[in-house]
């Protein structure tokens, strides 16, 4: 059992508190509670007594969980995501395998996730002035996929289907840019769309040649 003394009066961990077991079952409770509290009033006026609320959980059990506003709410946006389907996408043996694994895991949306892509536009548009939200968002939302298409691409310059000379650095953010664009315009991601981007985009640019240095006079 956990002690009172344990907690301050703001529900966080005392340092040096003994170890714990949680409920696994509030987690996704209060993610839940987070992310239609993120869609109803917005990252800015979201409270950690909001989501209790919401959740129907004291507020300490959130801070057990989450340090902060801004880690709940990007965990909650990550669990979302994980709902949708699988993340990990294997190796088919060839580049277009591997994309056509990523066009198959493309969700389909439905009302309710098209709100939740709004939330994370207005996650991005909060993180532009709060660094810790900003840098929850990069840490745990954004680096995981990024760098699992840099995984893909990394296999298939080690099949010899991307030049080894080529620089890959910012072509996961080349798709996930205008991910965010489209989001932003209001318009749907669905398998057509990733299809066209890949098909348009990412493999002509990552398996043209890379041109030869120019030698200056």
């Amino acid at each position: 059992m956990v002690r009172a003394s344990d907690e301050s009066q703001d529900g966080r961990r005392r340092a040096g508190a003994g170890p714990r077991r949680l409920d696994p079952s509030r987690d996704a409770a209060i993610l839940r509670a987070t992310l239609d509290g993120l869609a109803d009033i917005g990252y800015d006026r979201l409270s950690m007594d909001d989501i209790a609320a919401r959740a129907r959980v004291g507020k300490a059990a959130i801070y057990r969980r989450w340090p902060s506003k801004a880690a709940v709410a990007t965990a909650a946006m990550v669990w979302w995501r994980e709902q949708m389907g699988p993340l990990v996408i294997p190796d088919t043996g060839s580049l277009r395998g591997d994309v056509e694994a990523i066009i198959a895991n493309v969700p389909d949306f439905d009302d309710g996730d098209r709100s939740i892509v709004s939330v994370l536009l207005g996650l991005a548009t909060a993180a532009s002035r709060d660094q810790e939200l900003s840098s929850a968002l990069r840490e745990h939302a954004l680096a995981r996929p990024r760098q699992g298409f840099r995984e893909i691409l990394d296999r298939a310059v080690a099949r010899g289907e991307i030049p080894h000379a080529r620089d890959l650095t910012l072509v996961p953010d080349v798709l996930f840019g205008l991910n965010a664009l489209r989001f932003m315009t209001g318009q749907s991601i669905d398998r057509a769309y990733i299809r066209s981007v890949f098909e348009d985009v990412i493999i002509p640019l990552v398996t043209a040649p890379v041109p030869e240095p120019q030698e200056t006079p």
